[in-house]
């Protein structure tokens, strides 16, 4: 194997103004460098070292770069195309307009990172870990993301949509204006989540978890969960409107003036929910438990709409609480 082309001769290279190609840095130290501009192709860097190194502006294409160490980096407008990335670390880097596309790569350790406007799209990066991290105006897309750790992070106009997000963790993380709009989350775990306006927009799963979440005002139109336990969730003024959950555990949650339209939840259980001013209008909840809930105190049915929606089909029997 060759020898890692060393730090002064890569900023002399860099200082040129040519793209990079075919170098190899595998394993070499170039902690601290100020690649700033630089274009790198088909460069093999396994195991290179680059913590603290400053990345403005740079490209990275059909890159070698499992096991680098990428952690303290700062970069703005700084971009990844088909770059493989297993075990990269990137703990407590800090970015600005980042965009990576076609990467691939599992167990990216993104531990207490500061990142603004990383954008993704169709990269498959499984277990990438998030704990403490800060993420900001971030858009990922059509990503496989299956195994995320992202306990007690902070994501702040957030998106992943489309994404596969399969036994994902946001236990105890804070969402503010997060959108989740067509994932797949089988298994997610968002039990005591802080959110605020987050959207679950037909998103799909089985057995998913919220216990203990706040999440009042939150979307869950169109959502097919199976077997999602909300138990002691905060889910006041919360959309579920033609959300299909069967078997879902509401027990001692907060549901009130939560607009549940078609909702459609057989067999869930609401035993000691507080259901004040629920709109229950052409929700199924047939063999639903209600022992303890206030029932009394959801919103009573508004008939004649009811007849005009399902006219001239015969009324549904057994689907009003």
């Amino acid at each position: 194997m060759a020898n890692a082309t060393d730090l002064s001769a890569l900023e002399q290279q860099i200082a040129a103004g040519f793209p990079l190609r075919d170098l190899c840095l595998t394993e070499g130290n170039y902690r601290g460098a100020n690649l700033s501009g630089a274009r790198f192709e088909r460069v093999h860097a396994r195991g290179a070292c680059f913590a603290g190194a400053n990345l403005d502006h740079t490209h990275w294409k059909d890159c070698q770069l499992e096991g680098a160490d990428f952690s303290h980096s700062t970069g703005q407008a700084f971009t990844m195309e088909a770059c493989f990335l297993s075990g990269v670390r990137l703990c407590a880097a800090a970015w600005k307009k980042a965009y990576w596309q076609h990467c691939q790569g599992a167990g990216l350790d993104l531990t207490g990172a500061t990142l603004q406007k990383w954008h993704l799209h169709d990269c498959h990066l499984p277990g990438l870990l998030l704990a403490d991290a800060d993420l900001r105006k971030t858009l990922w897309s059509a990503c496989v993301l299956e195994g995320l750790q992202g306990p007690c992070a902070q994501l702040s106009e957030v998106r992943m949509t489309d994404c596969r997000l399969a036994q994902s963790s946001f236990a105890a993380a804070r969402l503010v204006q997060c959108a989740f709009d067509g994932s797949d989350l089988n298994g997610a775990d968002f039990e005591r989540v802080h959110a605020a306006s987050i959207s679950l927009y037909q998103c799909v799963g089985a057995q998913l978890r919220f216990a203990d979440a706040v999440l009042e005002e939150a979307i869950f139109s169109q959502a097919r969960f199976e077997q999602a336990n909300f138990s002691r969730a905060m889910l006041n003024m919360a959309v579920l409107a033609q959300a299909h959950m069967p078997d879902a555990n509401f027990a001692q949650a907060q549901l009130r003036y939560a607009d549940c339209t078609a909702f459609s939840a057989p067999r869930a259980s609401f035993v000691g929910a507080d259901v004040t001013g629920l709109n229950a209008h052409a929700a199924d909840f047939s063999h639903a438990n209600w022992a303890q809930a206030n029932l009394q105190d959801i919103q009573p049915p508004d008939t004649e709409r009811l007849a005009a929606e399902q006219w001239p089909n015969p009324p549904r029997q057994g689907v009003a609480p």
